[in-house]
């Protein structure tokens, strides 16, 4: 029972350190890795080139949209005489 238990553990010591060694040596990933992450940080950097570029129109507008606003009254709507 302990030989079968030792094999086990050694197998799967065996198993994790190929597989360590081989995710260090194997760099054929690396470029894909590098090039999604610059994509990532293009997009978040032009995002927010675009919202500093609008942030202040939509401030812009939605103030000239709030402080234009009054309380409509009864006599505010015309009534069409036909």
């Amino acid at each position: 029972m302990l030989g079968t238990l030792d094999r086990l553990y050694i197998g799967a010591q065996i198993r994790k350190r190929n597989f360590i060694e081989n995710f260090k040596n194997d760099e054929s990933g690396v470029s894909n890795f590098v090039a999604t992450v610059l994509l990532i940080l293009m997009v978040v950097l032009i995002g927010g080139a675009v919202w500093g570029f609008l942030s202040g129109y939509f401030e812009s507008l939605f103030k000239s949209i709030t402080s234009g606003s009054t309380d409509m009254k009864k006599d505010d709507i015309p009534i069409p005489s036909f």
